[in-house]
């Protein structure tokens, strides 16, 4: 169940509203709302099964001294991001009515705090039915997740979207695990969450697909991944982690397997929510070496487009 509650000030303006309706009524911007729905999706990990991440509640907040809306989520909403990959988003929010106008930020309140039992109660059933947020590796070891300053503050995203009039706003939250995630020496069995996490409007993104050689996706000891970079990158650069770099990938994908009707195996991947624009794509098995070292561009021009970059070793002529 979502419940919905707003600050005193918005109480104080519901109520001069009401008076004001009853002396023949107001076109006060006050009395102006719209609908918002909120997804989320992920860019995926190498080695894990899942990662559970709990929310309680989020909160938004209009700019200036507008109002604050908080949406509460009893019980808490669980979800796995390793299921919501490419350009599937699972619903976190969904038609909500809210005061339309600017918003400068919003707040994701999650459980996930460091020193407790994130996964414990955890069946093995392959679903995140254990307690608060954590991730289970593919050798099957159970981690607590935490991130820093979650319990007082939880994820603030300030990052500006508009609720319109008597419309509907649609946004996803891209986390991207791969720059999330990580292990510092010393707090095991704790595993940090240091959030990279992308606000995009889905009226204004596209798709990147594509399919990879089977000798890239297959080398030895290939993790085989997709990056996308910023346009003005002039040698994609891998993720280290706890180090922030204008080079490093703004979205990542793995590659992944598809079986084919006469029974061949392709490898192909997907990265969603990309907004219109300008990237450059590359391969990498082991998030240091690249192919093509100087990345491949190409272009989202318009909301909904899907795009190919595909990957196969360069055939020199003879």
């Amino acid at each position: 169940m979502t419940t919905h509650s707003t600050t005193f000030n918005s109480i104080i303006a519901a109520t001069t509203l009401l008076a004001l309706a009853g002396c023949g009524g107001s076109s006060d911007p006050v009395d102006q709302t719209g609908f918002l729905s909120l997804g989320i999706s992920d860019g995926p990990i190498h080695s894990a099964e899942r990662v559970c991440i709990e929310f309680s509640d989020i909160e938004f907040k209009q700019a200036g001294f507008g109002e604050t809306t908080i949406v509460e989520f009893e019980p808490p909403q669980k979800i796995d991001l390793l299921q919501f990959q490419g350009a599937n988003a699972a619903p976190l929010v969904t038609n909500e009515v809210m005061p339309a106008g600017h918003y400068e930020w919003m707040r994701l309140g999650v459980n996930a705090v460091r020193g407790t039992n994130g996964g414990m109660g955890d069946t093995n059933s392959g679903l995140c039915d254990g307690e608060a947020s954590y991730i289970v590796m593919d050798d099957e070891s159970m981690h607590n997740l935490y991130v820093p300053s979650g319990a007082n503050t939880g994820l603030k995203l300030v990052s500006g979207y508009t609720v319109p009039v008597n419309d509907q706003v649609s946004l996803t939250l891209e986390f991207d695990l791969a720059k999330s995630v990580t292990a510092p020496p010393g707090q095991d069995p704790d595993v940090k969450v240091r959030p990279a996490i992308r606000l995009v409007n889905n009226n204004e993104v596209g798709t990147l697909t594509g399919e990879v050689s089977a000798d890239f996706a297959t080398a030895d000891a290939c993790e085989p991944s997709v990056y996308v970079f910023n346009p003005d990158v002039d040698a994609p650069n891998g993720i280290e982690d706890e180090v922030d770099d204008p080079d490093d990938p703004i979205a990542t994908a793995m590659v992944e397997t598809q079986e084919q009707p006469d029974g061949s195996i392709e490898y192909h991947y997907t990265v969603g929510f990309l907004l219109t624009g300008n990237y450059k794509a590359a391969f990498t098995c082991n998030n240091m070496d690249f192919e093509p070292s100087t990345g491949t561009d190409f272009m989202i021009e318009n909301a909904g487009d899907v795009v190919t970059v595909d990957f196969f070793p360069v055939v020199e002529p003879q």
